[in-house]
């Protein structure tokens, strides 16, 4: 990849970066909603192929490259769904920082500092 770096595109809903000389991306959780809606760890083929088309496609064109793993992840969500993540000492000097909505991959830096500030409040 010729960028170094993360990156979010559609609104954060898809991901990259490079991992040594390989490439880490996933996402599109967005183009298929309610198969998403599962507690299985099945991969989901119309979300796989459109990874693949926009690796091919936009993020490594006119390169050749091989899969080397796929996986499937179960979204966790709390009452507000994607809106608020969660960040509280739910016992003394430990701090929980969860429920980013599917978003943690874009998020979950921004999040991290807001609890080491909350570590050093405590």
């Amino acid at each position: 990849m010729k960028l170094k770096g993360s990156f979010h595109i559609d609104r954060g809903f898809v991901y990259f970066r490079n991992v040594g000389n390989r490439v880490l991306i996933g996402g599109y959780r967005n183009l298929d909603v309610k198969t998403e809606e599962t507690d299985a760890f099945e991969l989901n083929q119309v979300i796989q192929a459109n990874l693949e088309t926009l690796l091919k496609n936009e993020i490594l064109p006119n390169q050749s490259f091989n899969i080397e793993h796929r996986w499937a992840g179960i979204m966790g969500f709390g009452e507000n769904q994607e809106k608020d993540f969660l960040l509280e000492e739910p016992i003394p000097n430990v701090i929980l920082a969860v429920r980013l909505g599917g978003m943690g991959v874009a998020i979950s830096s921004a999040l991290a500092k807001k609890a080491v500030k909350k570590m050093d409040e405590l």
